[in-house]
């Protein structure tokens, strides 16, 4: 291809507008069903596909809930928790909360802004790399971002043999039900995903125009974004600089290389040794050494079509040889090693959800190592006559070709496949309570998970145990909190804070002394129980005084919009 030889895709045409737009529009179809699922069961729909999104936006309330600060601290943790942590797109997404937004329409406003981002990245590099003029060219376009491997064509055998057809078994190789987004396309479904795929495929565009400091610049804002495509980012980019300078590439300076290689050095100093000096992030890291692993029935699968097409052309046509002489090439192969080698740390070290690094970089690497062939091939079943075969042909290969998430997308038909977070109506009346009662140094203990998990997100308080990964020490807090309200074991700790109980009603459960209910619904009741305070002059101590004086409290400013379908 002329774009693989050093003519530069400027020459070639441009895609109308509306085509990465058109591309992106299958990635909605996920919010779509979670708006939909919550109205058939009479939730109200939050936005938040999947379980991690409501972490996102309790994050960028920190800034703002105590007062502005530029770091926040973990909102699943202790009100002392050190404020040690920053990323820009939380901060922009507590901007947008901050402007009064319900926090899934901040998230979903921000999503849709880097889908099409995304997009427009993705179609840009596609053609700079592969070109846009010949009809294959087009159809190999929608092969990259919708493109995956032959996990479901391998799920639909495992069910022919356990004879279970259905979602789950038709995903089984496909790592958490289709949701690690082992391909380009799919990450699109998520906010932050595209956001992170957006940044990365423009630094790697940049490092095709030989605009080095914008590579590195780019690789700076992913770092700060997220760990571990931040990690990837950074050394791709610090490899390719060095590479390029060895091969004789003056237009790398060493000014470029030191930048590349220091940002490398602040990732790693920040991510893996300043914030290990903070308590409460090591008993995280602790909870994220999972063994979520990324070994060979899931990458084989998953790699199949792009890697075939791959290894044919490094091996026949043009050879590695001759493959290593074009920097583009240098740049995919440096590319899929790194994403690769990260994925698989797990066998020199102790794992940090491997598969983490995955996320379909690896995939995007090999498709562009194989596209010419891939062409190649369109190209001559577009050639087929006549017409009818033609038309046959080039549909039976675009449907294994597409057929992973052509099934991926085919299970959001099943209302039972969503796996939205959203609240029944019960809850989100306790929530809206709390968000205009309680404020910051509050505590929240609740019988009921859903409430307990949404309180950072929806209100300015915290609450005793949240999301899983994030709440330090998540098992033993969930079990003193069970305690309480299974057996009245009020915590020492609790008695030197104010508290909002959250019960089940009827449930038989009996408030601390001197504990007032300040909320029912038909679900829940909420008890207030003040701070213990120490009489100055006789020091006695009361579990739980009535409150004396009247409190008055700003409610927070702009209505928050719920979603409404």
């Amino acid at each position: 291809m002329k774009a693989l030889t050093g003519k530069r895709a400027g020459e070639e045409p441009s895609p109308s507008w509306w085509v990465p737009l058109l591309l992106a529009l299958p990635a909605l179809i996920p919010l779509a069903q979670s708006l939909i699922v919550a109205r058939l069961r009479g939730e109200v729909a939050t936005g938040f596909i999947t379980y991690d999104m409501p972490y996102y936006m309790a994050n960028a309330r920190e800034h703002f809930d105590q007062g502005f600060q530029l770091l926040y601290g973990n909102p699943y943790a202790s009100y002392d928790t050190p404020a040690i942590y920053f990323q820009p797109q939380i901060f922009l997404l507590g901007c947008l909360e901050r402007l009064g937004l319900d926090p899934g329409l901040a998230l979903n406003l921000f999503g849709i802004a880097a889908l099409f981002f995304a997009a427009f990245v993705a179609v840009r590099l596609y053609r700079e790399v592969v070109g846009w003029s010949s009809p294959a060219a087009k159809l190999g376009l929608l092969c990259f971002f919708w493109g995956g491997g032959i996990l479901s064509l391998a799920g639909l055998v495992y069910a022919g043999a356990t004879r279970k057809f259905n979602a789950a078994v038709v995903l089984y190789f496909d790592l958490g039900q289709g949701w690690w987004s082992l391909n380009f396309g799919r990450n699109l479904a998520q906010p932050t995903e595209a956001y992170y795929h957006a940044v990365f495929l423009l630094a790697m565009l940049f490092l095709i125009r030989r605009r080095f400091a914008g590579a590195i610049a780019l690789a700076a804002l992913l770092s700060a974004s997220h760990p571990f495509t931040g990690l990837t980012a950074v050394l791709i980019v610090a490899a390719y600089l060095i590479v390029e300078r060895l091969h004789g590439d003056g237009t790398v300076k060493p000014a470029h290389i030191a930048g590349s290689v220091a940002l490398v050095a602040l990732h790693l100093g920040y991510y893996v040794f300043f914030l290990n000096r903070f308590a409460d992030h090591r008993a995280l890291v602790s909870q994220w050494e999972k063994q979520w692993l990324y070994q060979a029935p899931a990458f084989v699968l998953a790699l199949a079509l792009v890697g075939l097409l791959a290894l044919v052309r490094l091996s026949r046509w043009p050879g590695l040889r001759r493959a290593v002489q074009d920097p583009r090439h240098r740049l995919f192969l440096l590319w899929f090693l790194i994403v690769f080698g990260l994925t698989q740390h797990f066998r020199l070290v102790k794992p940090v959800q491997p598969v983490h690094f995955a996320h379909g970089y690896d995939w995007m690497a090999l498709f562009f190592l194989g596209s010419p062939l891939l062409l190649a091939l369109l190209d001559r079943l577009l050639k087929i006559e006549p017409s009818r075969l033609r038309y046959l042909a080039v549909s039976a290969f675009l449907v294994f070709f597409l057929f992973d998430n052509l099934v991926w997308f085919a299970t959001f038909l099943s209302p039972n496949s969503s796996r939205a977070m959203n609240l029944r109506r019960n809850q989100k009346e306790v929530l809206d309570w709390l968000d205009r009662h309680a404020v910051p140094r509050d505590m929240v203990v609740s019988a009921d998970q859903g409430v307990s998990f949404f309180v950072p997100t929806y209100t300015r308080v915290r609450s005793w145990y949240g999301h899983a990964p994030n709440t330090p020490h998540f098992q033993q807090r969930l079990l003193e909190a069970q305690q309480a309200f299974e057996h009245g074991a009020i915590l020492p700790a609790w008695k030197e804070m104010r508290v909002f109980y959250v019960a089940y009603r009827d449930a038989g459960w009996k408030p601390p002394a001197g504990a007032s209910e300040v909320f029912h619904n038909a679900q829940f009741e909420v008890w207030e129980c003040p701070k213990r305070v120490e009489s100055q002059k006789s020091n006695v101590k009361t579990d739980c005084p009535l409150l004396s004086t009247f409190n008055f409290r700003l409610s927070t400013l702009g209505r928050r919009t719920e979603w409404k379908f």
